[in-house]
């Protein structure tokens, strides 16, 4: 996998980014998760991404969505950024350390590339977001979807800021 600089997953986080393949309307129960997905184009440079959905069948707080760079350029595809919901063992979590414990973000980090492990190995708490909706909400706000309440009308509007035009 390429090196990126802290600066560069940064960009790739925060860059505004447009929905150019939407997720199905329901989404699709598959090993045990509800699952969905979409592709997205960044407004103002030529960058893919992807975006993945999955909720738990059986226990529903246990959620992740992520955001994955597609390099045109290269054949390992970066994980960028997950909002998980309360499950697994992470770092900084409080002990004893629970399976189902707290909300919590994977952000890429450069560092973790350089050391050859996944680059969004290490989770911090949140408590930005205490739902799948409000995560949601807030993933789609914090990774720049400009167009997402076209695909999500129900988005949580405490959360979520509407930064596009009218």
């Amino acid at each position: 996998m390429k090196e990126y600089t802290q600066e560069e997953i940064d960009f790739l986080i925060g860059c505004e980014k447009e929905i150019t393949e939407p997720p199905r309307k329901e989404m699709k129960i598959e090993s045990g998760s509800k699952r969905n997905g979409m592709r997205l184009k960044a407004k103002e440079h030529d960058l893919e991404f992807s975006i993945f959905m999955r909720i738990n069948v059986d226990f529903p707080e246990n959620f992740s969505i992520g955001l994955e760079y597609l390099p045109k350029d290269e054949r390992d595809n970066l994980m960028l950024i997950r909002c998980n919901g309360p499950h697994g063992e992470f770092k900084g979590a409080p002990e004893p350390s629970s399976t189902h414990f707290l909300y919590h973000i994977h952000k890429a980090k450069s560092e973790n590339i350089r050391k050859n492990l996944r680059p969004e190995k290490y989770g911090e708490p949140t408590k930005e977001y205490g739902s799948y909706a409000q995560a949601l909400s807030y993933f789609f706000k914090l990774v720049n979807v400009i167009n997402a309440w076209e695909y999500f009308e129900d988005l949580d509007q405490l959360k979520f800021e509407w930064k596009g035009e009218d």
